[in-house]
């Protein structure tokens, strides 16, 4: 039987979906219907449909077709599917979501209504670290009620696990399958399983699950790393620079060019514990456990070319400023081009557990009091090492194009790639960090039954105390750029050959041990090379040496003051809800009035530094050292209050047409790493230094929120629906960028702020229907379609330089799913569209950052061996879509990557 959600839950905690306690199942009218068993995708979307059409405000949903049998891989993936909602990827999974054209930070995610810890620097849940297998149903709120936990001006999405009273009785289900990634060639194992036990009287219950999913994929990449802008540069040869005419603007660069090839190895564990125990029907105690481990080891190999506009000689220049084509001059030892070999990591080790107990109590039939204390943590650890070794370009002219052969940058007139008898060290370091957040809860909910027009009176608190740590790691000065400029030639038996196909270009260059390579920089053949004779230089030798020598004779990271903080936040908020009924000629209405009362506190604590000297590197023009002052802790205090009112209409006009009215006042809360208070600088000589700080003063994005839907019903798996909405967005943070100068050296400063107002508006139309009319074997079919259109009275004008303010992440969508399913078969075919957006305004060499429109197509299915045993298949990304991305102007190309094709086998059971 599908399973249903109540429509006025007493507390988002305890709202798992429940069966009424005859097992029955309710029609829309209340009347009790013949039992029909209903599973699969039916289930599924009967499931969803009855929580969107029994809500009063605006919502929509997913569950689950079986107990840990989610509709996708990668819950992000499912949350795609509802309307308004599309995804945000990393090496072709899900890890974010946009809604109505609000990307992660502004859409709160709740697991079992509780905030759960993340493991970045900010807010924003990573759906990449929480299996699908875990979870038995989403919900996404749209339009805002007063009891919901503040946090989401896009959207609040509440994910569910399954509970052990849900059934009577025993129950297991489990599956094994392996998984093949097109970009690597191997197979991977997916293993989960959910084991439950309850009571005939489902009094008492206790449920556990599992998952271990492992990925193995190698993704190749070509980027320029962004564009360098306002250059002046020598377009014809002869000499002179000429790009830049009297009071005009200069030409726009590609900052590198890479080839890159990375190896991912993604090991995700996780598992769920319930325990149920009604002690009676006024008094219910539900506890809850998760845990979720992703360990990543992710190898980068990567062919780089530097560019330095001081050393091109011709170039040719489009409409746009953008440079086409450019040569430039043959390298000298000293100084020139180099093909860069790079090697570098990026793991992964997050950490992430949540405990919850959850306390009903029924003091009397009409009053309800729910009590909910949750304690959650995430540790993520990630030392990532990045090392260059480069050959000078010496004797050739090389030539960057573009728009190559295949539509795509290249590089000619080089040195061959993997020549082992000329790479010199260049740079360049270790460094990462910790992230610690733990986030402590506690909730208290009333809700009393009136039983008349005002049919329900809720009320409720929340307390939440969050706290968030970065440690920044950093490999100890001078460590890091004392071979810059390619100063030491390196013995050709450090290197290999490394071989790639980088999308669709066999390529070679050379690949090294990084402990061999650590052991040479150590060494006084390497050391030696480096300056003349002057006691300076000899000084500067000796220096390193030290460091090295007493760092254990390595580069390895450690924890550094600047750049690192905390930010604790306490919240403490009370709402009250009324509900109201009541007919209108042959029509019902619902209405919901509320209000919700915000105050947070905020402390953060830093390091303070002062930058004392800049000191270039005569080597290497690209590169400086910096000169710190002892750093200084600071601190800072901020708290702000606000009142959140809300408004939700719902009009039955007839058994099938349901109109809403939806107004509400929501806000998000700046990302946690904005609020930090250190300062941190980053040293690319001549055109690309930063320095960038938080700003615990910041003010939480405020938004003013309308909602009007109808929505008709055909049948109890068949509706079609239409939702207009708008945003008034205030208190927008926006990244200021403004140029300092220090040392005679200009830098790029980017500090937050609160400055823009701004609306959000559009439409969303969907369409979903099971076609049980039509004769075998076409009533087995059905269908959905949903198509979202959003705008913003902030447009993006790629012509306007000065531009500081965009609404990020705005776009338009659509999804197509068609599926068949009978007694035995199960087929789903899934297509999903997001057109371009602007994903930030300050990207790569703080330039606006493009996405190219995406599309992907996803199919799955099954057969059942017999009640109890299916083999089941899934193709995602089936026509190995890939990922693009450009600056201010389509040509101007920042990323193509390759997302991979993913398939799975495996087999499913319960028992």
């Amino acid at each position: 039987m599908a399973q249903t959600a109540p429509t006025t839950p007493a507390s988002p905690a305890a709202t798992s979906p429940t069966v009424p306690s005859d097992g029955e199942q309710i029609a829309p009218d209340g009347q009790p219907v013949d039992d029909i068993v209903v599973t699969g995708i039916r289930a599924s979307l009967e499931s969803s449909l009855e929580l969107k059409r029994d809500t009063i405000g605006v919502v929509d949903a997913i569950s689950a077709e079986d107990i840990g049998n989610f509709p996708d891989a990668n819950i992000a993936e499912s949350l795609q599917r509802i309307p308004g909602v599309s995804v945000d990827r990393v090496n072709g999974e899900g890890r974010g979501v946009t809604v109505r054209g609000l990307g992660p930070e502004f859409n709160t995610v709740l697991l079992n209504g509780r905030l759960l810890s993340t493991e970045g620097g900010g807010r924003s849940f990573s759906f990449d670290i929480l299996s699908s297998e875990l979870i038995s149903g989403a919900e996404v709120y749209k339009s805002s009620e007063a009891r919901l936990q503040e946090g989401g001006i896009g959207s609040t999405v509440i994910l569910r696990t399954a509970r052990p009273t849900d059934r009577a009785g025993f129950r297991f289900a489990g599956s094994a399958a392996g998984r093949h990634d097109n970009t690597a060639d191997k197979i991977t194992p997916v293993i989960s399983g959910v084991i439950s036990g309850s009571n005939d009287e489902r009094t008492f219950g206790v449920l556990a699950s599992f998952i271990y999913d492992k990925r193995i994929s190698r993704l190749g990449n070509i980027s320029t790393d962004g564009w360098i802008t306002d250059q002046n540069i020598d377009t014809n040869g002869d000499g002179v620079r000429d790009s830049r005419p009297a009071g005009g603007e200069g030409v726009s660069l590609p900052r590198t060019l890479n080839f890159t090839s990375t190896y991912n190895d993604r090991e995700r564990i996780g598992g769920t514990f319930a325990v149920d125990y009604f002690a009676s029907d006024a008094l219910k105690f539900r506890f809850d456990a998760l845990y979720t481990q992703q360990k990543t080891k992710s190898v980068t190999n990567q062919l780089g070319y530097y560019t330095d506009p001081d050393r091109i000689t011709s170039a040719t220049v489009n409409g746009n400023g953008t440079v086409t084509d450019f040569t430039v001059l043959p390298a000298t030892a000293t100084s020139g081009l180099a093909s860069d070999n790079i090697l570098a990591t990026n793991p992964q080790d997050a950490r992430t557990y949540q405990l919850g107990l959850n306390v009903e109590w029924k003091p009397a039939d009409a009053l309800t009091i729910v009590g909910d204390v949750a304690h959650s943590n995430t540790r993520n650890d990630s030392d990532q090492l990045f090392y260059v070794v480069g050959t000078r370009q010496i004797g050739v002219t090389p030539r960057f194009t573009l728009d190559g052969p295949d539509g795509l940058p290249t590089i000619t007139d080089t040195l061959a790639t993997n020549d082992k008898s000329a790479p010199r060290l260049h740079c360049c370091s270790e460094r990462g960090g910790r992230n610690r957040d733990t986030v402590n809860q506690a909730t208290v909910d009333l809700t009393w039954d009136v039983g008349s027009v005002l049919d329900k009176l809720q009320a409720g608190l929340l307390f939440t105390n969050r706290k968030k740590t970065t440690v920044v790691r950093e490999s100890p000065e001078p460590l890091g750029c004392f071979y810059c400029g390619y100063q030491a030639l390196a013995p050709g038996s450090l290197f290999t050959d490394f071989n790639a196909n980088v999308l669709g270009r066999n390529l070679t260059w050379l690949t090294y041990d990084r402990d061999a390579l650590v052991a040479y920089y150590g060494s006084a053949a390497a050391v030696n090379q480096v300056g003349d004779n002057s006691q300076s230089a000899i000084d500067a030798r000796n220096r390193f040496l030290a460091v090295y020598q007493g760092n254990n004779n390595s580069l390895d990271p450690i924890d550094r003051d600047r750049g690192s903080g905390t930010v604790r936040e306490n919240t403490y908020a009370a709402y009250l809800q009324t509900l109201f009924k009541g007919d209108i000629g042959s029509s019902r209405w619902s209405a919901m009035l509320g209000a919700r009362l915000v105050h947070t506190d905020v402390y953060a604590t830093g390091f303070s530094v002062t930058l004392l000297d800049v000191i270039q590197n005569p080597a290497d023009p690209t590169a400086a050292v910096p000169v710190y002052s002892p750093t200084v802790p600071v601190d800072a205090t901020n708290r702000y209050t606000y009142v959140l009112p809300t408004v939700n209409f719902r009009l039955d006009a007839t058994d099938k047409l349901v109109l809403r009215l939806a107004g509400s006042r929501t806000l998000t809360r700046p990302t946690l790493s904005r609020l930090g208070l250190s300062q941190d600088f980053v040293f690319r000589p001549p055109n690309s230094n930063t320095v960038s700080g938080g700003n615990p003063y910041l003010k939480p994005f405020l938004a003013w929120n309308a909602d009007l839907s109808a929505d008709y019903y055909f049948s109890r798996a068949s509706y079609a629906s239409v939702t207009g909405f708008y945003k008034k967005l205030q208190n927008f943070i926006i990244s200021g960028q403004q140029p300092e100068e220090y040392f005679g050296l200009d830098f790029i400063a980017n500090r937050p702020y609160n400055a823009q107002n701004g609306d959000v508006y559009g439409i969303e139309g969907a369409v979903q229907a099971t076609f049980d009319f039509l004769p075998a074997p076409f009533n087995h079919l059905g269908a959905s379609a949903n198509y979202t259109k959003v705008k913003s009275s902030i447009r993006f004008d790629p012509s306007l330089s000065n531009q500081t303010f965009n609404v990020e992440g705005l776009s338009d969508t659509a999804n197509l799913v068609a599926f068949y399913e009978d007694d035995r078969f199960q087929l789903r075919a899934a297509y999903n569209w997001r057109a371009p957006f602007l994903r930030q305004t300050f990207g790569p060499q703080s330039q606006p950052e493009n996405i190219f429109g995406y599309e992907q197509i996803d199919l799955s299915g099954s057969i059942k061996i017999n009640d109890r045993v299916a083999v089941f298949g899934e193709v995602l990304n089936l026509t190995d879509e890939q990922f693009r991305s450009y600056s201010r102007f389509t040509e101007r190309l920042i990323t193509v990557s390759d997302q991979g094709r993913r398939i799975s086998l495996g087999l499913r059971a319960n028992f």
